[in-house]
């Protein structure tokens, strides 16, 4: 299954009326004036390989604003999401037909059997169907009439047990790095289409879990051969931090404790759990009485219980008794189970009725205080190294017990239904990381994730990518496409296909590819041409600099301008040396042609630097020569009036 070809007709964007190829197995065109969509089998089939799983890479380049992301946007986009990035989709329930959206992508099944997907059926396809605005097809097709054939409606069932066997097998994961600037606001993307409104499932992996980065990170730190050499710095000496937020209770400490909010919670007579600093703890001789795993849980489920009281004051009907002479572990639980028993009775407490909400606290906000507790225990005690964070270095983890952690973390920003961000009271964070690094691990832990959830049915995977070496170092731009396929063709994910296709600014890609398989889109002249690279695989940077990526010029601009500037200033010195016999008039031309060396000498270019220094130097011996003249003129007008004058002597 396979990506074949797209044609955007209208979409409300400067990029219109194109088609794109995406495999050399089919050439397709859309006659839309007929609309008719004529497939052939190439002559020349796909013979370049980066591996047995991997069906295609095409690259798109072009300038900024050229449409690239509008292209990656329509193949990786939801319905939902193409409705919202989208707008005139909504604009009006009927639109003109001026005012239509049309485009459509053709993948290829098995045989003569293939797939539209796209905007507008009324464009290309002809049938009884009565189609949604956004719809999924199959059909065959005729090659000797060039018709299509058995067109069936693919939109409405994902059932695998229907006749529909390719529906689910291909699914697609669609990566981009939006800049975070304040002023931007992208509609908020859906990981996935829970509609089933398209043939294939799609999943926008931009925003990376918890779970993805820390897994990805725990691999590599392990020396796992597939992600270890993705680094420069070792990846072993990365430390996760956990530590413990006090946003509301921070001065219940040996010097102030708030009585009232403890006596809520616990009953009369009772305090909350003493967490000094080290530094205390040795000052007034008082240990601890937990451990500082334990002392973490408890304070996090004091933290969430004094952040309810305090908006809605609720008297616990129960007194907690502590066991002083009982095993600290005991101590522990009971502890524990009396504040998660709290919540719990919170959970079906109604709450006030000036209240936005039912109860004073949600059901589902007492299911991950459970989890939660659950997974901080299992973190080992050597990594507290007090009762109010912990630092965990990833390479000294014999087994990733952060991962049920993690999972916390991404149920609690995936769910919207309960009040509390449980982030706010323990906060999670990986320190020492350059943001080239944090480019890497995103981009590949969101692939990493992306795979694992794709359908289960599915074998074949359609990879978007926008960009995604935006922000790495040149030397990781040039790598990045063999670690990319490496990784795909691994035993991890061997068991896919990949058709893989990458919008990108990068010349270092583009020599890694064969010119065939590069789409330049180039917007100059105010006409948008798509045209085939010129250079590609194992080509000279310059060349494809100057060709494929639209440059005027191999040089910066600044640079260009101090160049030109150079040579004409030297230009109009010669110029006014051989114009002007009279020496006063150059008085100052050995400090100008001092200075123009000084600056001569930072361009670091050889060829360049070599012809602007023999200019400089035809300058001073063009000088020294009129010099050299006009000296000799003088001496000879000065002898000439000292023979007059012993002439004229008596």
């Amino acid at each position: 299954m396979k990506l074949l070809y797209l044609y955007i007709g209208h979409v409300g964007r400067p990029l219109a009326y194109h088609e794109f190829s995406f495999s050399d197995d089919y050439l397709v065109h859309f006659d839309r004036e007929n609309k008719t969509l004529d497939i052939r089998k190439s002559p020349h089939p796909q013979v370049f390989a980066y591996g047995e799983n991997i069906t295609g890479l095409k690259l798109l380049v072009g300038k900024n604003g050229c449409g690239k992301s509008t292209i990656l946007s329509l193949l990786g986009l939801s319905p939902h999401d193409l409705r919202n990035e989208f707008l005139q989709y909504k604009d009006a329930s009927s639109p003109t037909q001026e005012q239509a959206y049309d485009w459509f992508s053709l993948y290829h099944l098995e045989g003569d059997l293939f797939a539209l997907e796209g905007y507008n059926p009324s464009v290309v396809v002809k049938t009884g169907f009565c189609l949604q605005n956004h719809y999924s097809v199959s059909f065959r097709y005729d090659f000797t009439n060039h018709q299509f054939l058995d067109i069936d409606v693919l939109q409405e069932s994902r059932n695998p047990e229907t006749n529909q066997k390719h529906v689910n097998q291909l699914n697609c994961l669609f990566y981009s790095q939006e800049p975070s600037v304040p002023w931007y606001a992208r509609p908020k993307r859906q990981k996935s289409d829970p509609y089933n409104v398209c043939f294939f499932p799609r999943y926008d992996i931009s925003q990376v879990g918890y779970y993805a980065v820390e897994h990805f990170l725990y691999l590599a730190a392990q020396k796992d051969k597939e992600f270890y050499p993705f680094f420069d710095n070792d990846p072993a000496a990365l430390t996760a931090t956990l530590k413990l937020r006090r946003n509301d209770i921070n001065d219940l400490t040996l010097f102030h404790q708030d009585n009232s909010l403890a006596e809520a919670i616990y009953g009369s007579g009772q305090s909350f759990l003493s967490l000094p600093v080290l530094a205390l703890e040795k000052q007034f001789g008082r240990q601890s009485e937990l451990s500082c795993c334990h002392s973490m849980v408890i304070r996090y489920l004091e933290e969430l219980l004094v952040f309810s009281l305090k908006e809605h004051p609720i008297q616990n009907e129960r007194v907690f008794v502590d066991q002083a002479d009982a095993g600290e572990a005991v101590r522990y639980a009971k502890r524990r189970d009396f504040l998660l028993g709290f919540i719990e009775s919170l959970t079906k407490t109604p709450a006030p009725p000036d209240s936005y909400k039912n109860t004073v606290m949600d059901s589902y906000d007492l299911y991950l205080a459970k989890q939660f507790c659950a997974a901080l225990e299992q973190i080992p005690e050597q990594f507290f190294p007090a009762g109010d964070q912990a630092e965990i270095r990833l390479s000294s983890c014999g087994e990733n017990f952060l991962e049920p952690l993690m999972v916390c973390y991404d149920q609690n920003h995936g769910a919207k239904e309960h009040e509390l961000n449980h982030e706010a009271f323990l906060a999670f964070h990986i320190q020492n990381l350059s943001s080239g690094e944090l480019a890497l691990i995103d981009l590949y832990a969101a692939i990493l994730s992306g795979i694992r959830e794709v359908n289960q049915q599915a074998d074949s995977i359609l990879l978007l990518l926008d960009e995604p070496d935006s922000r790495l170092h040149p030397e990781w731009s040039r790598l990045f496409l063999k670690r990319l396929t490496d990784l795909l063709k691994s035993d991890r994910f061997c068991a896919y296909r990949f058709q893989i296709l990458i919008a990108t600014h990068s010349p270092l890609l583009l020599s890694d590819v064969p010119k065939k398989d590069i789409l330049c889109l180039d917007a100059s002249g105010g006409t948008l041409k798509v045209t085939p690279a010129n250079h590609g695989f194992m080509s000279n940077l310059n060349d494809i600099l100057l060709d494929s990526m639209f440059l005027q010029s191999p040089f910066g601009a600044f640079a260009e301008d101090y160049t030109n500037r150079l040579l004409q200033e030297l230009s109009r010195l010669k110029e006014t040396l051989q114009a002007s016999p009279s020496l006063s008039l150059h008085s100052s031309l050995p400090h100008r042609l001092a200075l123009l060396e000084e600056k001569i000498a930072v361009i670091d270019e050889p060829y360049l630097k070599k012809v602007l220094l023999k200019s400089l130097r035809q300058l001073r011996e063009l000088w020294d020569a009129q010099t050299s003249r006009k000296k000799r003129i003088q001496y000879l007008e000065e002898e000439l009036k000292r023979l007059k004058a012993l002439e004229e002597e008596p």
